[in-house]
């Protein structure tokens, strides 16, 4: 891979959407996200994605603390804990 990964597998993260950029189809208008505005996890994956990202920078896959699956780059993720 070319770029340089600013975090790397099991990294323990806090992640929060930046929706100024990108829309999240998993993004519900209709439900109140007071809650859900951050969301703590442990990086599973790392790739690049130049095509759906804009060339911007690699995308992480997430399981949070609920269990979901969740994709973020690395300017929506701050390191809690290097593994």
């Amino acid at each position: 891979m070319g770029k340089i990964f600013k975090f790397k597998t099991g990294d323990l993260v806090i992640c929060k959407y930046d929706l100024e950029y990108l829309y999240y189809p998993g993004f519900s208008l209709g439900k109140p996200y007071i809650n859900d505005v951050f969301f703590i996890g442990i990086i599973i994956d790392l790739r690049e994605s130049p095509i759906l990202y804009f060339g911007r920078d690699v995308m992480y896959e997430i399981v949070c603390l609920d269990g979901r699956r969740r994709n973020f780059t690395a300017w929506e993720i701050e390191l809690l804990r290097s593994a």
